[in-house]
């Protein structure tokens, strides 16, 4: 069967995609109208999807990695099935969380996620497992998810996350599936001196990791223990990025291949990659290889690609198809979680009579951050065999007027607080030539 003949029998199908979830607890309880429209919503769907931010934990679990802000999200035994009741079926599981809780509650997730009939992706006992497509088979059709993480520069912190091959003797390390980027500044001759000579007056240096940019103008300033800044000759003077070319090709010989086997394919992307060189690392674009890599998917036959991580970027219609660089934060519980290792409280100072409420306390803005950050979108589309028909954005909040109880319960944004969103996409998708137009409460894309 061609490209050209491959949906002739399918019908319209319609995908919901959310950002970041986090639920610590039970939500199916609750009475609240706009949170339960929102599920009506995500159920009224054929695909609902989600980026599972943590790890369901149970008695074997430990926390494998240090502290970092927002690490440790867990679960409880019941939360696949609360996700399964909100109306997701399928979800990723790539993400800088994929081994806070060690791979054994890595593997408790995958099963419970079976258990309650979510496909996903993104994890699994080696690389290639973690690399493969999962498979979700509607009477619509059939659609594949590949799931990706790029949560940080390529150094030590990051590679535990990452799974491994197997060699020789040697068994492969369960983790996620990873696109390994380095990061770097290209400077000026004159620069590049300067920082030569302040170099050598304080001893720095740090090996190459990534072979592809490495040449005689590469200059590393690094206290030996830090990853460090590369800085190297070139004529875009600024901050760049590069993604490793083998963990790039290796995931489009993946989407080359689920495009094969069923009828649309997702591909979702976790990434801490703010920016590049045009108007540095927080920039309102994403991180040049992470648009590349976007676009390559589509190239490759994808349906859609799904970003989640950057907390601020807009959308793009590629070649017909739809780029949400950045789906943001769906659900963000953290005030209620009740498990944190004993490095988490150190972190902010909290000694041995600490509770988890006094850990919630001390971060930053009680762990709950603005509405730049926390309010976000639906995104709603619709695809008629291969021809996207619509693309909507619901807008949603987490309710920071709530008590702290009822912190992160994602609810259907309305009023001036919904327009005020939509506004905000507005202007992050500008850059990509979309126009979003409000009407009746929700962004519509002129496709």
């Amino acid at each position: 069967m061609d490209k050209t003949d491959k949906h002739s029998d399918s019908e319209s199908m319609r995908f919901i995609a959310a950002g970041s979830a986090m639920y610590t607890r039970r939500v199916s309880v609750s009475k609240n109208e706009r949170f339960l429209d929102l599920v009506n919503l995500i159920r009224s769907c054929d695909v609902g999807f989600m980026n599972m931010e943590g790890l369901i934990r149970d008695m074997t679990a430990y926390p494998l990695k240090p502290y970092s802000f927002a690490s440790y999200f867990n679960g409880e035994s019941w939360l696949a099935e609360e996700y399964k009741w909100t109306g997701f079926n399928m979800c990723s599981l790539a993400n800088n969380h994929t081994t806070d809780w060690s791979p054994e509650a890595m593997y408790t997730t995958e099963r419970l996620l079976d258990a309650a009939g979510i496909v996903h992706a993104g994890t699994g006992v080696n690389l290639t497992a973690a690399r493969q497509p999962a498979f979700f088979d509607t009477p619509k059709g059939r659609v594949s998810l590949i799931s990706i993480d790029s949560s940080y520069e390529y150094h030590e912190f990051a590679q535990v996350q990452m799974a491994s091959e197997p060699r020789g003797s040697v068994p492969g390390r369960p983790g996620m599936n990873g696109i390994r980027f380095d990061c770097f500044y290209e400077v000026d001759e004159q620069t590049l001196a300067d920082l030569r000579s302040i170099q050598r007056k304080l001893g720095l240096r740090m090996p190459t990791v990534n072979k592809e940019i490495d040449n005689e103008t590469d200059l590393f300033f690094s206290n030996g223990g830090a990853p460090g800044i590369r800085f190297k000759l070139g004529t875009e003077v600024g901050f760049h990025t590069k993604a490793f070319t083998q963990d790039v090709d290796a995931n489009l010989r993946w989407v080359k291949s689920a495009v094969a086997m069923s009828d649309h394919v997702l591909v979702t992307h976790h990434t801490h990659a703010l920016g590049d060189h045009k108007s540095g690392p927080f920039a309102p674009v994403p991180a040049q290889f992470v648009s590349d890599f976007a676009h390559a998917c589509i190239d490759a036959g994808a349906t859609a690609y799904l970003g989640h991580g950057m907390h601020g970027k807009g959308v793009e219609i590629y070649k017909g198809k739809p780029i949400f660089y950045d789906l943001g934060w769906f659900s963000w519980q953290v005030e209620t979680l009740t498990r944190i290792p004993s490095d988490g409280y150190e972190n902010w100072g909290l000694d041995a009579h600490a509770t988890p409420t006094d850990f919630a306390k001390a971060r930053p803005g009680g762990g709950f951050g603005s509405a730049g950050f926390f309010d976000g979108v639906l995104s709603e589309f619709t695809m008629n065999g291969d021809k996207l028909v619509s693309v909507i954005l619901h807008p949603i909040t987490m309710g920071r007027d709530l008590p702290v109880w009822q912190h992160g319960l994602p609810m259907l944004a309305t009023g001036t607080t919904a327009k005020a969103i939509i506004e905000r996409y507005q202007k992050l998708s500008e850059p990509f030539g979309t126009r979003i137009d409000y009407e009746n409460g929700v962004g519509v894309i002129r496709l």
